[in-house]
């Protein structure tokens, strides 16, 4: 019996592991912003799309070329929060509008009323947020 029960221990502990790792999108916004908001650079830019990242930190390349002397150069997670993150307005709600196997948009709407939809793509299986450019 206890041969038995040990495997059937570990497929369900595993299991429960896969189920809290499939975000969903409107749920992996909704954390994104979250963190975004909490000055959490790093986690937050650990949730862009590969192309916002890139185009982020190409951003950041031009402006330490053109920053004056003694001006420290920016980063890619620099400028996604910059000095804002705390002053940016709060999720009221996120729904999602439509998704398919490697895309989704979801509906936002922040807590003083502006409404937008939010692109994300799955990368490396995870939902990825994409930066409006």
């Amino acid at each position: 019996m206890r041969r038995l029960l040990v495997p059937v221990l570990v497929a369900l502990s595993l299991s429960l592991v896969a189920c809290r790792s499939q975000e969903g999108p409107a749920q992996r916004y909704r954390r994104f912003a979250e963190l975004a908001r909490a000055g959490k650079a790093e986690e937050a830019w650990a949730m862009l799309s590969s192309s916002s990242r890139a185009r982020l930190e190409a951003q950041a390349k031009e402006l330490a070329a053109h920053a004056p002397a003694g001006v420290l150069p920016t980063s890619g997670p620099e400028l996604l929060l910059g000095d804002l993150s705390a002053t940016a307005p709060r999720v009221k709600s996120v729904a999602m509008v439509r998704e398919s196997r490697d895309a989704a948009v979801v509906a936002v709407q922040e807590e003083g009323g502006r409404k937008g939809e939010v692109q994300l793509v799955r990368e490396d299986g995870a939902w990825r947020v994409v930066l409006p450019e």
